[in-house]
């Protein structure tokens, strides 16, 4: 059973329906047209006009091979403007881990921790970030506070980092992830 305000909104839908409907009764009256307008020819030239259209659209997959094939076209141009490419030099020399220079992370500054592997500029201001905040690491144990640096990445940094400060007493260990103590009570 449908509620009161149920019943009124079915009202208005059969109201306007009703006019619209008498509206075009009306219209066709008035001009001696038919109420239904088209005829069979009518109704098979509208199908094929549709149709025509529908076929000329390009499908999902047709145009997504229609952009591959432009971003294709695009990076060969831009590839033959480009002048021809020398030997590739690499920018760094490798060196083994023994003749690296250690970074101190009790001292440097960001840009000289991101050179470290697997840091990036985020890691490397969060590692400055806490380092202001709690002091000194002292330790790669020290170093496990920050948020990102665990066990086994320490582990991989042992050989190209140092420490030269000491550690706050009251600074958290690498447990506590950079949070404050609360004090004892």
């Amino acid at each position: 059973m449908p509620t009161p305000a149920e019943r009124q909104a079915l009202l208005f839908f059969a109201a306007v329906a009703a006019l619209g409907v008498g509206v075009n009764a009306w219209r066709a009256a008035g001009r001696g047209e038919r109420l239904i307008a088209g005829s069979p020819s009518d109704l098979a030239a509208q199908i094929a006009r549709v149709d025509s259209a529908v076929a000329s659209s390009p499908s999902r997959e047709s145009g997504r091979a229609a952009l591959r094939k432009r971003n294709a076209d695009r990076a060969a141009k831009k590839r033959a403007t480009e002048p021809a490419a020398t030997t590739a030099v690499p920018s760094t020399v490798y060196r083994p881990p023994s003749t690296v220079s250690r970074v101190d992370l009790d001292l440097a500054s960001a840009a000289s921790i991101e050179s470290l592997p697997r840091i990036g500029p985020a890691l490397a201001a969060r590692i400055v970030a806490n380092r202001d905040s709690f002091g000194a690491f002292g330790s790669l144990e020290g170093l496990q506070r920050v948020r990102g640096i665990g066990p086994a990445f320490a582990k991989a940094l042992k050989d190209r980092v140092a420490f030269s400060g000491v550690p706050r007493p009251d600074a958290p260990s690498g447990k506590d992830k950079g949070r404050r103590r609360r004090a004892a009570p």
